[in-house]
């Protein structure tokens, strides 16, 4: 890990002092890590830096997207609930907008096992993922995805040959958004869309919960974003026609309250976390209720535009 001073990766100003401090309450990596902010573009930077090279040691086999699925009952009920999360997903804000759309060519940045591709695929849409992991790429392929090994600054992609590309859940786990957006402007045909969906960092949930908020996901979140910082970000990558909301994650305020109480997950990766997943989705009218009061929800949504 690299020890020596950082400036913002977005917009190259200095950052803060941190204004978070906590460890790893998911896999329970050694050592302590920070949150510092941007004093210009509100950008949330995780410390110390960790090389590209070293990126993929802060994830463990059993890591929720790579892990290998059990067999058997527990291995339905697992492949279940991650349909039916995906679908909630595709049925609301942005990716409804995408699901709209007439199929083409799609690009899909961390793509874990395939859920999102495998679903776009069975509506005649081509899809291309790229991920770091060999099992999920595995995974990935064997549900008809051409699953690329990699990440955006190693792998190559056709230019101008894709209608949309999504980064689900992944664009915060990069040390260079502003990189890997503008790698994906030049894949996207013109006119073609990005969809970004990534965790509010200006939510009243982070501002409560601090080093407890579930989605702050130490060390593996590298950059953390409000509505203000992503909005730049993507505008520095050549993107225009941005869009933001936010959206209720039903298992996020349960797991912050959990991380409060016992100061780790207590259902870490498998059919276990999904079933905690499954669980909270009895609770998610109440979540999105109180996300409306206090002023936002736990996941902030992006759409853009390249041309």
């Amino acid at each position: 890990m690299d020890e020596t001073p950082v400036r913002c990766p977005v917009c190259d100003d200095a950052l803060s002092a941190p204004l978070i401090e906590g460890r790893d309450r998911m896999h329970g990596l050694p050592g302590a890590f920070s949150v510092a902010r941007c004093q210009a573009c509100g950008l949330g930077v995780t410390l110390p830096v960790v090389a590209a090279a070293e990126l993929m040691s802060l994830y463990p086999t059993t890591y929720a997207t790579y892990g290998t699925l059990p067999k058997g009952v527990l291995g339905l009920l697992t492949r279940t609930v991650d349909r039916v999360l995906c679908r909630q997903a595709l049925r609301s804000a942005p990716l409804n907008r995408l699901a709209s759309m007439p199929a083409g060519r799609l690009l899909d940045i961390g793509c874990g096992r395939g859920d999102l591709g495998a679903w776009f695929m069975r509506r005649g849409w081509s899809v291309v993922g790229v991920d770091p992991s060999p099992q999920a790429c595995a995974v990935a392929g064997r549900r008809g995805v051409d699953a690329r090994l990699g990440t955006l600054d190693t792998i190559e992609l056709e230019p101008h040959a894709y209608d949309a590309v999504v980064f689900r859940h992944s664009l915060e786990h990069v040390p260079d958004p502003v990189a890997d957006l503008r790698r994906a402007r030049g894949a996207l045909r013109d006119g073609g869309v990005a969809i970004v969906s990534l965790p509010n960092f200006g939510c009243w949930q982070r501002r409560r919960f601090g080093e407890y908020w579930f989605p702050l996901d130490l060390p593996r979140h590298r950059v953390h974003f409000d509505a203000d910082s992503l909005r730049t970000t993507l505008a520095l990558a050549g993107f225009g026609g941005v869009e933001t909301c936010a959206s209720s994650t039903p298992s996020v305020l349960p797991a912050s309250i959990q991380y409060a109480i016992a100061r780790r997950c207590l259902f870490q990766d498998g059919w276990k976390l999904r079933a905690a997943y499954a669980a909270c989705e009895l609770v998610s009218p109440l979540t999105r209720v109180v996300d409306r009061l206090a002023g936002g929800g736990d996941v902030l949504n992006a759409t853009a535009y390249a041309g």
